[in-house]
Order: structure tokens, then C-alpha cells, then sequence
């Protein structure tokens, strides 16, 4: 398990609106986490997605502050900008 996985699952529950006791919240803050979210009924799949995001958008927000702090150069932490013509 990485660093900060556990209190990154707890912290994405709790971002997602998702239940505590919903399948999803439950298999992402087990140590270690369970990633089977496809085996899961199709009525828990939206509750999954919304887990998964909020605990990426906590663990990514983490790392940014830690291991990339003003010197990064993942591309993925710096998208192009896209023109929108209205």
C-alpha cells in the first residue's frame, strides 16, 4: 500500500457524497483496498465513479504539494489550454 492510500480512501468517501457504508466506500477504504468496482452491481457503478474520482482528485492534489511541487513536468499536471469559439 502507498503512503497515504488509507487516509486518501477515507477523505474520497467522504469528498464523494457517496454513503460510508456503500460498497464502493467500503472496498476503497479496506487496507489493502479492493479495486474490483467492474464485479459490482450496475446500480453501484455511478457510486464507484464518484469514489474514484474524489479519492484521484485528494491523491493527486497530495502529490502536487509533495513530489511535485515547482518542479514538475508531468505533462498530465499541465494540460494545454483549448481555444473555445462560442
Amino acid at each position: 500500500m502507498t503512503e497515504g492510500s488509507s487516509a486518501d480512501g477515507r477523505s474520497g468517501v467522504t469528498r464523494s457524497g457517496v454513503k460510508p457504508t456503500a460498497n464502493p466506500s467500503v472496498m476503497i477504504c479496506m487496507d489493502p483496498p479492493r479495486y474490483s468496482f467492474a464485479g459490482l452491481p450496475s446500480d453501484e457503478h455511478v457510486k464507484a465513479f464518484r469514489v474514484l474520482v474524489s479519492v484521484f482528485t485528494i491523491a493527486d492534489t497530495r502529490r502536487r504539494q509533495t513530489h511535485c511541487k515547482d518542479t514538475c513536468g508531468h505533462t498530465w499536471h499541465h494540460p494545454p489550454t483549448l481555444a473555445v469559439e462560442l
